[in-house]
């Protein structure tokens, strides 16, 4: 007799207060929905702080010593650093600091600002004030838009974005900035004789500060009277370009301006050139502010555009749209979700055969996904690829607690005359297993979503929200299924002939329209119909009146339309039944008929498996191990790295060029170039992939024709690479680091072209590799003495000459535009000009020719200098053959190539680029990956331990997990994929999953096991859980193949989750049925012995 559970009699006795639980449920979780975000990937906060520190004019050895060091020094003493990365470059620094995971990036953005405060003061004179911020990994530009105007002034297009439409984009809800790039920048020179000042004594930098002194714009503070407070401030002189000339240098002997030079409305010396498409181009980078939703910030935008009008011939291109790949790619797994749902109602209505029931259980997806969203915004989570994911798989999960429920229902309803006697017994029989099943999930999934670090965070969103799926499928299937159920009879099995008549039963529905006409209802819907047609239809009387006859035979036609269907529907259903049923049966007696043969041979079945189990060995070492899979997004970078000195008109060239290659491919369809001195970037979008060969076809033919393409310049290097949402694929960063800048210099030449040569390596390029000659000059001590000047004033002077010096700036037409004194560009156009260039010498009194205080020597300097934890250090960007074996593997073999090759000695060592590297990505998801399948067998073996009270049971129970796993490893193996943080996620999935079957499969063992020897007991258990075990694997399995084999954006990063989930369900499903039985009558058939049953009162009389 089978004990009714009293929480499951609770729930069907009060079905008010259940249903009124579960409707609340939905609606929360309704409402949840639409107030979540959209994104591609998860929020990933990185404790990553940076500080960029401006020096104009300053060396890359000059930055490194004066701001760099000392800035590097001072962090490191930090509580939590764990690296310490710096860059120096021509005129600018950047150091960033790694922190542990443990750290709070808020604080130890405040921690490093006050660092950094402390010793601003030593920083040389002209640097300009740190800029310190946390790394912002979401923060990469969401959109891209080009402005172009064919045969007009950059600068009119330019001053067009920057007045108008940027503040306009910058007010749209979710924007955090929107930068301008490419775009010149106005300026006023002021460009002064050389004669002159030598004549007057003065310097641009004594011009300048005049100048500035000229229009002041300085607060003067408040003053209160009579009630009132009144600001007072002091601005003025010229207000007009031409007015600068008039400005007044020297007021004694009455120099202006115009006594000096000329004044000009210009331009400053462009860095940076745009293009789109060959049209000259401004960019706009639209960043959305932090925690906004991509694709509605992305729609704010677009929408913004349409609001504008450009000037005439102005066009605003769309040249990046992450929005676009993000809705895609949430589409395309929303469109595998709905495959998902349908395949298990198939298998629903198969396996139960009746309309009602499976309609029963297949109300458990929305039912039980509803509790995902509610999690996912109390925790702030968005709808992303990640929680995506848990959802389809929580599709195929959540309905199997209530297949278990339904079927043994169904079971108990043919052998009671009471429907709700059945539900509760029913319910109640399996109950315990359904129980440990669900808790053996939830041990798996809670614990790892509170590991540390980035992965941390990937299995977060992913196991909390399928957590809370999987909870909700438990409370539904043991509660409201059962209401439902137990309220709800099933109606009598439709056949063809029952369906035929319904189909031809015109008489009974126009019946049933008569009466469902003169009820409220059937009135309330004549009243909504016609308010709906007078709302379409507007004046058009007739017409809507016309309509409103029509509403009888709408009714008709629905209500006969409906029942024909259902009818039809319900004999599909039964003819399917009967026919799976005969299936299941035929494999019930199969199965019971070789289980026996298994258990009478229990030594071989678990020889066979331990067999399997060793053959992990083989398929472990050529498996790819990678942190997230390369992406097809239809993305290309292509970038030309030019020699260390190259002038940015040079680099221009060599740009057109490969743009004119590019732009003539078909599958290209826009190219943006963006064009500096060191280098040209050209972004390609392509084709959708339906149209054009797969991307790693597509890399290959760039990088082979670039290089024809530019025989004739081979000093410059050519990248491609593809470019994903997820990473930057077919890429690995690596750090080669050195004691001292000498040292680094010797090894990189050796480094780069074993690593070059390496058959894994498409390519490789170094952020230091350039050594460019600077023309230094020396300043002679002797001939400084009596002169009143110094080495720090000569340096200071021949940069005001070059690179000019700040004047203030000019209020013009609203907008402040800078002020610049320099020489006459022919006055400095050579180093003899420079030569010839007065110096004041403030003791003399008198004016000296540069050449006579020194000379410029030639002396090569790397373009940037890089330092990683206070030792030199060089970035080695490589770029991957498509065929690899994953970055971990690929950087331990350039580590042994360089090793044989002698270049890491003397201290050079190689390791993996920042802790944000692929190579650290990956060891971080190895170590933890570890950790989270260690943590989730042992908290599955506690919780099925508590549920059996035994310490042995949950040995057996878990014996398909390494099968399974096994398995899983063989399908990635077979399908030629990799393991990465999205199939480790699978991984741990399958330890819950490959336990399910056993447990329903056990569970009735032992309860049998009381009355039957245990040999009967395992052979019967088989065959009447072999139904729900083989329905719960199909729902499961149905996960898997759109995942698989399904398209669009994103299929790289389910493939691999749908692959684990195949080959492990698979074969520890297979296993569970004979495995588990033969282990556990090995073990157990001598602990385990039927309770004799009490004696008769005839055999006690005996």
């Amino acid at each position: 007799m089978v004990k009714e559970n009293p929480a499951i009699r609770f729930a069907v006795s009060r079905y008010v207060l259940t249903l009124g639980v579960f409707i609340a449920v939905v609606l929360f979780g309704l409402v949840a929905t639409f107030r979540l975000g959209v994104n591609f990937l998860p929020r990933l906060d990185v404790p990553v702080v940076g500080v960029a520190t401006v020096y104009p004019g300053g060396s890359p050895a000059d930055i490194d010593r004066q701001i760099s060091r000392p800035i590097e020094d001072e962090l490191s003493t930090l509580a939590g650093v764990r690296e310490v990365l710096s860059t120096s470059s021509e005129g600018s620094s950047l150091v960033t600091v790694t922190f542990t995971s443990s750290t709070s990036v808020d604080t130890a953005v405040g921690e490093v600002a006050q660092r950094v405060a402390a010793i601003r003061d030593s920083f040389p004179g002209g640097t300009r004030a740190p800029a310190v911020q946390k790394y912002d990994i979401n923060a990469t530009p969401i959109l891209t838009l080009a402005v172009t105007r064919p045969g007009a002034d950059l600068r009119d297009v330019s001053a067009w974005t920057r007045d108008t439409l940027k503040p306009r984009l910058d007010r749209v809800p979710g924007v955090g900035e929107a930068r301008l790039s490419g775009a010149p920048v106005r300026e006023i020179a002021v460009q002064l004789g050389e004669a002159q000042l030598a004549t007057y004594g003065l310097t641009p930098q004594g011009v300048a500060g005049a100048i500035a002194a000229s229009t002041p714009d300085i607060p003067a503070g408040q003053v209160d009277a009579a009630g009132r407070s009144t600001s007072y401030a002091t601005r003025g002189g010229p207000t007009r370009v031409g007015e600068l000339a008039d400005v007044t240098v020297d007021a004694a002997r009455g120099l202006r301006v115009a006594d000096l030079g000329t004044v000009r409305d210009t331009t400053a010396r462009r860095t940076t050139l745009a293009r789109v498409n060959g049209e000259n181009a401004v960019l706009v980078e639209v960043r959305r502010a932090p925690g906004a939703n991509t694709v509605a910030v992305a729609g704010g935008v677009r929408a913004a555009l349409a609001s504008l009008r450009p000037p005439p011939g102005t066009t605003v291109t769309v040249t990046l749209d992450d929005s676009r790949a993000i809705t895609a790619s949430v589409r395309d797994t929303l469109k595998e979700g709905v495959v998902v749902a349908l395949a298990v109602a198939v298998i629903c209505l198969l396996a139960l055969g009746r309309l009602n029931t499976a309609f029963a259980v297949v109300l458990a997806i929305p039912i039980s996904l509803a509790a995902a969203p509610i999690v996912f915004s109390l925790l702030g989570f968005t709808f992303n690829i990640v929680t995506l994911l848990a959802l389809i798989v929580a599709m195929g999960i959540v309905v199997d607690d209530s297949i278990v429920v339904a079927e043994n229902i169904v079971r108990w309803r043919e052998k009671s005359s009471s429907l709700i006697e059945a539900v509760l017994r029913g319910a109640s029989e399996i109950f315990s297993a359904v129980t440990a099943a669900t808790f053996s999930l939830l041990a798996v999934l809670l614990p790892i979503s509170f590991l540390p670090g980035l992965v941390g965070q990937f299995f977060r969103e992913f196991g909390l929200g399928l957590a809370a799926a999987i909870l909700f499928s438990w409370l539904e299937a043991v509660f409201f299924l059962t209401v439902r159920m137990a309220y709800t009879p099933d109606p009598e099995p439709v056949t063809w002939p029952v369906a035929w008549r319904r189909l031809c039963d015109v008489p009974g529905s126009l019946a049933w329209t008569r009466r469902a006409l003169g009820t409220l209802p059937g009135r309330a819907g004549a009243l909504v119909w016609g308010l709906g047609l007078w709302f379409v239809a507007g004046q058009a009387q007739p017409l809507w009146m016309l309509a409103l006859l029509a509403y009888p035979l709408v009714l008709l036609l629905g209500y006969h339309t409906a029942l024909g269907l259902l009818a039809v529907l319900g004999a599909l259903t039964g003819s399917g039944f009967h026919r799976t049923e005969r299936l299941l049966d035929r494999l019930s007696v199969a199965y019971a008929r070789t289980l026996g043969g298994a258990l009478g041979r229990s030594g071989w079945v678990l020889g066979a498996a331990t067999a399997f189990l060793l053959s992990l060995a083989l398929a472990l070492p050529g498996l790819r191990f990678e942190f997230t899979p390369s992406t097809d997004d239809g993305l290309v970078s292509v970038r030309l790295e030019a020699p260390g000195g190259t002038a940015l008109n040079a680099t221009d060239a060599v740009a057109q060029r490969a743009e004119a290659y590019l732009r003539s491919r078909p599958e290209v369809k826009l190219v943006q170039a963006r064009v500096g001195a060191p280098e040209a970037t050209l972004d390609l979008t392509l084709l959708d992939k339906a149209e054009r060969p797969p991307i790693a076809q597509v890399l290959e033919r760039y990088r082979a024709d670039l290089k024809l393409q530019l025989a004739n310049r081979p000093d410059f290097r050519i990248d491609v690479t593809a470019v994903s949402g997820a990473s930057q694929g077919g890429g690995l960063v690596l750090t080669l680091s050195a004691p001292d800048q000498a040292a680094l210099g010797r090894a990189l030449p050796g480094a780069l072209a074993a690593v070059r040569a390496h058959p894994w390596v498409a390519g490789a390029r170094s952020s230091v590799s350039d050594v460019v000659t600077e023309r230094v000059f020396v300043p002679d001590a002797a001939t400084l003495i009596g002169t009143g000047l110094t080495p720090e004033g000569v340096g200071e002077t021949l940069r005001a000459y070059t690179e000019g010096s700040d004047a203030g700036v000019l209020r013009l037409e609203g907008r402040s535009v800078p002020v610049r004194a320099r020489l006459r560009p022919e006055a400095a156009s050579d180093e003899s000009a420079l030569l010839t260039l007065p110096v004041y010498a403030p003791t003399l009194g008198a004016a000296l020719p540069l050449s006579s205080l020194g000379r410029f020597e030639s002396r090569p300097a790397p373009a940037t200098l890089a330092r990683t934890n206070r030792a030199y250090s060089a970035t080695l960007t490589v770029t991957l053959v498509a065929e690899n074996p994953g970055p971990g593997t690929v950087q331990e073999a350039l580590e042994r190539d360089l090793a044989q090759k002698g270049v890491l000695s003397g201290g050079v060592a190689l390791g993996s680029g920042g802790a944000l590297s692929d190579a650290e990505l990956v060891d971080d998801l190895t170590r933890y990956g570890l950790i989270a399948i260690g943590l989730a067998l042992l908290l599955n073996y506690l919780v099925l331990g508590a549920q059996f009270n035994s310490f042995r049971f949950p040995l057996y129970l878990m014996l398909p997990v390494p099968l399974a796993i096994t398995g899983a490893v063989w399908a990635l193996r077979l399908f030629g994929a990799g393991l990465d943080i999205i199939s480790v996620l699978g991984m741990v999935i399958l330890i819950g999953l490959a336990t399910k079957n056993s447990i329903l499969l056990l569970d009735f063992v032992v309860q049998r096991a009381h009355t039957l020897p245990l040999r009967d007991a395992l052979i019967e258990s088989g065959r009447l859980r072999l139904r729900p075990i083989v329905m719960t694997t199909l729902t499961v399995l149905v996960i898997s193949l759109p995942l698989i084999f399904g398209g669009g954006e994103g299929v790289e990063l389910r493939r691999g989750l749908g692959i684990i989930i195949l080959g492990g369900i698979l074969v520890s499903t297979v296993l569970t049925l004979y495995v588990v039985p033969a282990a556990f009558y090995l073990f157990e058939r001598r602990r385990l012995a039927p309770v004799p049953a009490p004696p008769t009162l005839a055999g006690a009389a005996d």
